[in-house]
């Protein structure tokens, strides 16, 4: 991060007894701005470090929209919620504890900040010995917690943590320092990319679905050829209405979007090296944000499917956002949805060359068109030409230093 103005947040992820109170406490003294995060937690037990609420606060959080993350143990359900979120930043750097790898994803992704996530850990027999030495009544329980922690583990081992501390080995002041000294130093680049044709093969996975779905319904192959021409760069519920229309088609234009976007993304792949130049970006410190046009539902399932999602700091949809490209504005939201600002400069890398190269230019970043093997159609050039997503990140790796 060039500069202090970015917002940021830590998140310590671990098991029970692994010292996330004693590391939040150490952070707090090493400068006051650092504070817990008290999730709202509905239920009995232990009411330090949460904001007791009752089962019709929480109603009211999820009937607003307020929940970015709950879940529920210990026969409790505990939430993060953005009104709590929003008044922890604006009054300094929020600390928060989470359990689930789940629950940082969602945080990371549903609420805009620079997270600093840091997976505390210690072995199993070290989770029992503290909790005994602490008076524990639940002690069994922590450590079926400890277990599901592993567990949840396991079952993501790519997920990218910032950081890694065994406080076992580790004392909680130079835990502390290590986890401050990371949240301040600078990153590296901010670097957004296009989805459709860029990270994922789209027409490939669109030409398989329109083949399967025209032989399905005996449709002769100029009525498969103009559905493609239509859905090449495109294909929402207003295209595929016009095509419903135009071509007589057997289903409704509802039920068409509906088999359309429930069965595309079983089709999409990552473009061959796609996944490893994501991993290897963000290991040398860049923040890395997907800026896409299209709707939330359908691309947001393509994310999941294609394992995008969890490679990536944060994604930004056009229909979330309220702005398509080339518009600065959907540029100006991802850059704060890493805690950024356009000003500070980055990448924007894509196929498009109106959306992407012309959108990324004028919102002040340099731009990686993905040519496919294309020549370039004219006009003011981005700063490199690249037949494949994977290269881009190779060049930009070379082009910022």
């Amino acid at each position: 991060m060039n500069g202090a103005t970015a917002v940021r947040g830590v998140i310590l992820y671990g098991p029970p007894a692994t010292g996330k109170d004693t590391v939040t406490r150490a952070l707090t003294a090493l400068d006051p701005a650092f504070a817990l995060f008290s999730r709202v937690k509905v239920g009995p037990g232990r009411s330090a470090g949460y904001r007791m609420g009752t089962p019709e606060h929480l109603e009211e959080l999820r009937a607003s929209g307020a929940v970015v993350y709950e879940n529920a143990r210990y026969d409790s359900t505990y939430v993060t919620d953005r009104p709590g979120l929003d008044e922890a930043f604006a009054s300094g750097v929020p600390v928060m504890h989470l359990g689930q790898v789940d629950g940082v994803r969602a945080v990371r992704d549903g609420y805009p900040a620079g997270w600093l996530t840091v997976l505390l850990w210690c072995p199993r027999e070290v989770t029992e010995a503290r909790s005994a030495d602490r008076g524990d009544a639940d002690t069994p329980a922590r450590l079926s917690a400890w277990d599901a922690t592993r567990a949840d583990l396991d079952a993501n081992p790519d997920f990218p943590f910032d950081l890694t501390i065994r406080t076992d080995e580790l004392a909680p002041t130079a835990a502390a320092e290590q986890i401050r000294q990371a949240l301040t130093e600078p990153c590296g680049e901010l670097v957004m990319v296009d989805f459709d044709d860029t990270l994922i093969d789209r027409f490939a996975a669109v030409t398989a679905w329109l083949a399967e779905y025209c032989a399905d319904n005996d449709l002769g192959p100029e009525v498969e050829q103009r559905m493609l021409e239509a859905m090449r760069i495109r294909a929402d519920q207003d295209v595929i209405g016009r095509l419903s229309a135009e071509l007589g088609l057997p289903e409704s234009p509802e039920t068409l979007w509906e088999r359309y976007s429930s069965e595309l993304p079983a089709a999409v792949q990552p473009f061959p090296g796609v996944m490893e130049a994501l991993a290897a970006s963000r290991k040398a410190g860049d923040q890395v944000v997907v800026v896409t046009n299209g709707g939330a539902q359908i691309q947001h399932t393509k994310l999941k499917a294609s394992g995008i999602d969890n490679q990536v700091d944060a994604l930004c949809i056009s229909e979330e956002v309220g702005v398509r490209k080339p518009d600065r504005r959907i540029f100006e939201a991802a850059a704060a949805a890493v805690g950024r600002d356009l000003a500070q400069g980055g990448w924007m890398i894509g196929d498009n060359a109106e959306l992407d190269i012309v959108g990324g230019r004028q919102a002040g970043l340099r731009t990686v068109w993905i040519s496919h093997g294309r020549p370039w159609p004219g006009g003011a050039e981005p700063d490199y030409i690249v037949p494949t997503a994977a290269e881009a990140f190779v060049h930009i790796r070379g082009g910022a230093r």
